[in-house]
């Protein structure tokens, strides 16, 4: 075999573990798909998945096993009312319909063990304000709770936890992918305009610029654990509202053409032998999880 012997078949080292760890966004999301689409295209395939939010519901629909083709089928084919009930501020909405949605999608209330790709999805407990790792249940429940952004969905109750958003501590994971066992981490942040400020006073825009910028710093820490960070230019459009054919299939080919901008740094990083980082703060996190 020679010098081929040190490598499989798809290009990828043997001993590269990779991990995807995808953001929060919220319809920015769809963007996941794309970015995905090109690291297959590329032969670059995850042995683990963490996502948050929107994050970790394209994360779940990729360990379940669906094609990046059906996961944007199904996404010209959402409705308002698949995610959500109530449409009103301050009068947030259960997540019953969106854990409805996924389990039809499922075609059964699925639980993690079922699962193609092990996979993880981030939330905040608000009762303990601490981050959480949902990685067993049901895996609907999970992503519902990752994805209740406060004050537009009502917290999750689930195994004695109250649950929200998960991007409110860890809004792109690339520490809990590492830690998953990934020595290769690949993360996708899907909201470029998280960190910069506004010129509105509208309640809505203050609300969300304030904490964007609050979780900015911890997201950075979180992200020196990444090897390399996606950042598709997603910015011009709306993390809330879904738009119509034209607009979803422009972000999946932002997101696809983000991840082929970095095609030779992806490639030249899969295919050689891991290096044994120190990652000081997922050793930190390791530590902290242990005590």
């Amino acid at each position: 075999m020679g010098l081929f012997s040190r490598k499989k078949k798809d290009g990828l080292h043997k001993k590269v573990k990779v991990g995807f760890a995808l953001g929060g966004g919220g319809v920015r999301g769809i963007g996941h798909i794309g970015a995905i689409r090109a690291l297959e295209e590329l032969g670059v395939t995850p042995k683990f998945i963490c996502g948050t939010s929107v994050g970790s519901i394209v994360g779940a629909l990729i360990s379940f096993g669906l094609s990046t083709e059906e996961i944007e089928d199904l996404t010209l084919s959402l409705k308002r009312s698949d995610i959500k009930k109530k449409n009103w501020f301050f009068r947030p909405s259960s997540s019953e319909n969106l854990e409805e949605t996924l389990i039809k999608i499922f075609k059964k209330d699925l639980v993690f063990s079922e699962l193609k790709i092990p996979f993880q999805a981030i939330a905040v407990d608000l009762k303990t304000g601490k981050e959480v790792r949902l990685d067993s249940g049901s895996v609907a429940k999970a992503c519902a709770s990752s994805s209740a952004v406060p004050m537009v969905f009502k917290p999750v109750v689930y195994d004695g936890m109250h649950l929200v958003d998960g991007g409110l501590a860890n809004n792109v994971p690339a520490d809990a992918v590492r830690e998953m066992g990934a020595n290769v981490v690949i993360a996708i942040d899907v909201n470029p305009n998280r960190g910069k400020g506004t010129e509105s006073l509208k309640l809505i825009s203050v609300l969300s610029k304030t904490v964007g910028l609050m979780m900015q710093n911890t997201i950075n820490t979180k992200l020196k654990c990444a090897d390399i960070v996606i950042v598709p230019p997603l910015g011009e459009y709306s993390s809330s509202k879904l738009g119509g054919t034209d607009e979803i299939k422009e972000m999946i080919q932002i997101g696809y053409d983000a991840v082929m901008e970095h095609k030779d740094e992806i490639l030249k990083l899969v295919r050689k032998k891991p290096k044994k980082k120190d990652k000081i703060v997922w050793h930190l996190n390791v530590q902290k999880r242990k005590q």
